[in-house]
């Protein structure tokens, strides 16, 4: 009879609880490129303190900027109540001097999130981009990080100033 303890000493299984191994220290991995960012380290710091590409942190620090930004304008059109009159004229006022790039756009929402008076809106923000990440990560380690395309941005200021009409 073949027991637990022979078949953890198989190359199969132990090949296979090395993939696994590494699956998770790279999701690991990925999901800590967001919290680095907002602690303020170069995405080239990142990437060699994570023995990623950096290539790999650019492509993935994109994402998150554009996943708070699409996140967001999902939370502006599905749960409109969580904000006043007051703050739809803060978010546009806040907004329009901004340049069109991902990244402050990104900065800008998370900003005004942290200030007092906005927790509805930053938990119901936060849990709407977490789901998103999740997903995102796992489809990036369904792929080969090394060759990930280009990002281009599906959402831009335009698109924000919209929803916050």
């Amino acid at each position: 009879m073949f027991g637990l303890s022979e078949l953890k000493q198989t190359k199969v299984y132990q090949e296979a609880k090395q993939e696994g191994l590494a699956e998770g220290r790279q999701e690991t991995k990925l999901n800590s490129i967001p919290r680095l960012m907002q602690l303020g380290l170069s995405v080239e710091m990142i990437a060699e303190g994570l023995d990623l590409s950096v290539e790999v942190v650019q492509q993935a620090s994109q994402f998150f900027y554009e996943q708070n930004v699409v996140a967001f304008i999902e939370l502006l059109q599905d749960q409109r109540s969580l904000f006043s009159p007051q703050d739809l004229a803060e978010l546009a006022a806040l907004i329009e001097p901004l340049p069109n790039t991902i990244e402050d756009l990104s900065e800008a929402i998370a900003q005004w999130c942290k200030q007092d008076g906005h927790s509805l809106q930053r938990q119901a923000w936060r849990d709407l981009v977490s789901g998103k990440v999740a997903a995102r990560v796992e489809e990036l380690l369904a792929t080969n990080l090394a060759s990930l395309e280009t990002f281009e941005a599906s959402v831009n200021k335009a698109i924000l100033q919209q929803a916050i009409e």
